[in-house]
Order: C-alpha cells, then structure tokens, then sequence
C-alpha cells in the first residue's frame, strides 16, 4: 500500500502517474477494489473510456486549486461499479453505484491513513454524486408522470438540499456553501469524463453539454439558498 502523502500527490497529475498501470499494480498500491476498476469495460454510451481512465480523467477535470480530499472522491467516485454491474439490453448498467462506492471506499481510506472526519467527508462526495442523474431542466419535455424523474426548480432543489444536510454529518463540520460547491464540481468533472454524445438507435439522446446545463442551473439554485 502506499502512503497517504505518495497517493495525494500522484493525483495532482493523474494521468501521467496512473493511466499506464496494470491491475496488478493498481492492487499493490491501493487494493484490489480499486484494482477492479483497471480496464474494465463499462460498455455504456454515456462512456467513453473503461473505468479506471474514467476516474483518472475526472480526477483531471477538477478544478486546479481542488482539495487532496475532493480529488481522492473523484478517484474512488465509481470503484464500486464492476460490484453492482448487472446487464441490460446488450449493455451494462450500475443501479446503486454510488452508495456501493461510498460503502467500499470507506476501508481503503483508512488504509491509506485517512482519519474518520476525513472520510466522512470523502465518501459523502463518492455517495452523493449521483444524486442528480433523474432530474431534468424545466424546459426539456419529459414524462411528467415519472415519479424518477426531478424537475430543476428553487422548491426542488431547496427540499433536496434540506433532506442531504438533515441526514449528513459533513454538514456539522463543515460550511454548506463548500460542501455543495465541492459536490457540484464533482459532478462536473464526472460528466467531462464521459461521451460527449449519446446516441440510441442512431439518434442523440443527451449530451455532456446537456447534462452541464442541468448542474450550472442546480449550482444557481443552490447559491440562492444556501449562503
């Protein structure tokens, strides 16, 4: 295993210092979980890369100034994909992804040396990027009638926000307006790292653009409630 200090400063450049490893040597350092993430194919139009170059480059696509704490989430955010993976319609999908990422994280961080305050923190970013996925902007026609699916509203994203702080701990330690803008940074390296379209039967269904425009305007929303 490697030490914390050699792990946070491999991913200031993330790509240089992982994307040529092997499974094998993925497991030496970080484990076996993480391991799993090394060339595996996550056959999905929303992405473009296997798994492991995926978090690589969402670790690439934060801010330059991000965290060690909020690039350690980027890189961990989908380690417990290949665990839920299930097939469907000729492709694979990761319902429950998120939460499994956060449940598995949890002891590689602390083998890394992180400290419980830590990675509370870190597994919240890994168990909440996800969160967004079903909600769709108010001038996008969609099925109305879908209980899934979240309309990018004030009143919406003021009870969303409202339930996660109620429910998470990280907010009793830290400022709501960082935690969020942190999460939300996430989200947008997540979606830099995956296809920039995404066709079904030959037709664009959504984009990185697209799914970009629904976090921009959950960032404004969240901004005006939480100061």
């Amino acid at each position: 295993m490697m030490t914390r200090r050699e792990f946070e400063e491999s991913l200031r450049r993330p790509l240089d210092e992982w994307a040529d490893r092997s499974a094998a040597q993925v497991r030496d350092l970080l484990g076996g979980e993480a391991a799993a993430m090394v060339g595996f194919d996550q056959r999905n139009p929303h992405h473009c890369w296997d798994l492991f170059l995926h978090v690589l480059h969402a670790v690439d696509a934060l801010p330059a100034d991000a965290s060690p704490l909020l690039r350690t989430a980027a890189l961990f955010h989908d380690v417990g994909k290949p665990a839920v993976a299930r097939e469907k319609r000729g492709g694979l999908v990761f319902y429950g992804h998120a939460a499994k990422s956060r449940e598995m994280a949890g002891p590689i961080l602390s083998s890394l040396g992180y400290e419980d305050g830590e990675r509370e923190q870190i597994c919240f970013y890994i168990g909440r990027h996800d969160d967004f996925i079903s909600w769709v902007l108010p001038t996008e026609p969609y099925d109305r009638s879908n209980p899934y699916l979240v309309e990018i509203n004030r009143e919406n994203a003021v009870r969303h926000a409202e339930q996660v702080m109620d429910a998470e701990g990280v907010f009793r330690r830290h400022p709501a307006a960082q935690v969020w803008g942190e999460l939300l940074d996430l989200c947008t390296a997540d979606i830099s790292a995956q296809a920039e379209y995404v066709y079904r039967d030959g037709a664009v269904v959504d984009s990185r653009r697209h799914k970009q425009e629904k976090i921009d305007a959950l960032r404004a929303l969240l901004a005006e409630y939480i100061r």
